[in-house]
């Protein structure tokens, strides 16, 4: 779609576009993404509740039932019921597929008479132990998964961001020596490994401040540290997200320079990465009148990508810095260039639709206020309505547990 075809969002198309992805099979590309089918079903179902394109009865009760089959009996849910890597056990729990099937369960209930279910079958207490085990002691990084006991993966701030979603998902404001208490993080050095990802240009990088920074990285370090602060009701600390970073000024700087003035209407799509850089022309360069398009890059000298412009409306929300945002015509270039004909968002102008980068697109212009989706909850990268479900559903996950202790404890026979 070119801008002079742009009407704004067209929701019909979308919705048509994510009902296909849900109901059919998706196309042969994604059968190397079998390990994270819970993402991509979470990314789907999301998609038509910002849509407002509700599921039926029985599509919620054949999500909520797959999803509780992959949860792992050690604590921890699977990515899919096929994905074993090398020497693993089928179905080894990840911190990925957690996140992602925790909120599935709650897009399945919310809207519909079981919200305060969403999370019944959910065994918390061995999953938040099993999160606890994932923490590295040497660093406070967290693992993906558990390898003979011991945590592997990336030292990785995504997994920091993940495991920080998780917790405030299913831990509540248990107090130690409460009823539902679980070993925490340690929260310490978890807080003190994300304040160590940023770079000498204000960004954060994948695991320290010798790496590059990147726009994905800066909100998943930003959101796990307002997770991390966040109370147990689904009200936000506006100063949570960057209280702990060394230097706000800086990263402001980095994530208001992720945007930039974007000419071309079409490009030639190109697959080699190395050509993913901008190149100027000084006969497009002008300095009157205000731009028609705004592009947003993740990182420094690279194109215009259509997931960065939620990795950077979204970490600038988090700081209340959503003036920043040139909300106008970075709608422009999502709705005029980056929407597809057949509905979703390419990555790039020129290139197919797919499930992440039209999620990513609804999500980047659900922060920007369009009024044609929901309100979304930047945190948890979900609709306002189904953070408040997770609310519920950890709440009464909660009560249904400490009911069980009650009962057991009056037939434990003493009596």
């Amino acid at each position: 779609m070119t801008a002079a075809e742009n009407s704004g969002l067209d929701v019909e198309r979308h919705i048509k576009y994510w009902k296909r992805c849900h109901g059919s099979y998706l196309p042969a590309p994604y059968t190397a993404n079998d390990s994270t089918r819970l993402t991509l079903a979470c990314f789907i179902v999301s998609s038509l509740d910002l849509l407002r394109s509700p599921l039926t009865a029985k599509e919620r009760a054949a999500i909520r039932a797959w999803v509780l089959s992959l949860q792992h009996p050690d604590g921890g849910f699977c990515g899919s019921a096929t994905h074993a890597p090398a020497g693993a056990s089928a179905g080894d729990a990840n911190l990925a597929a957690t996140f992602f099937a925790l909120v599935l369960l709650a897009l399945a209930a919310v809207g519909g008479p079981q919200e305060e279910g969403a999370f019944s079958g959910v065994k918390r207490t061995r999953l938040l132990r099993w999160l606890r085990r994932l923490q590295r002691n040497e660093d406070g990084a967290v693992g993906q998964m558990l390898w003979e006991g011991e945590p592997v993966g990336g030292h990785d701030v995504r997994n920091s961001y993940m495991a920080a979603g998780i917790r405030w998902m299913l831990r509540g404001d248990v107090e130690k020596g409460d009823e539902g208490w679980v070993e925490d993080l340690d929260l310490d050095k978890l807080v003190g490994f994300v304040a160590n990802t940023q770079t000498h240009d204000g960004g954060m990088g994948e695991t320290t401040s010798h790496h590059e920074s990147h726009g994905g990285y800066t909100f998943c370090a930003l959101s796990a540290l307002s997770l991390l602060s966040r109370p147990a009701s689904t009200r936000k600390r506006a100063e949570a997200a960057d209280q702990h970073i060394p230097n706000r000024a800086q990263l402001l700087k980095f994530l208001s320079h992720r945007q930039f003035i974007y000419h071309a209407e079409e490009e030639t799509e190109h697959e080699d990465d190395e050509e993913n850089f901008i190149e100027k022309e000084l006969a497009q360069l002008q300095l009157d009148g205000p731009p028609t398009f705004v592009g947003c890059n993740g990182r420094w000298n690279k194109k215009a990508d259509t997931c960065y412009f939620w990795w950077a409306a979204g970490a600038l929300s988090l700081l209340d810095q959503q003036s920043m945002l040139h909300r106008e015509p970075a709608s422009s270039y999502l709705t005029g260039i980056a929407q597809h004909r057949i509905g979703g968002f390419a990555k790039t102008t020129g290139a197919p639709p797919d499930i992440y980068h039209s999620y990513l697109g609804l999500t980047a212009l659900a922060i920007m206020g369009e009024p044609k989706l929901k309100e979304l909850d930047a945190e948890l990268c979900c609709s306002a309505e189904v953070a408040a479900c997770i609310a519920k559903a950890r709440d009464s996950l909660l009560a249904a547990e400490k009911e069980r202790a009650s009962t057991d404890w009056e037939n434990d026979g003493f009596w």
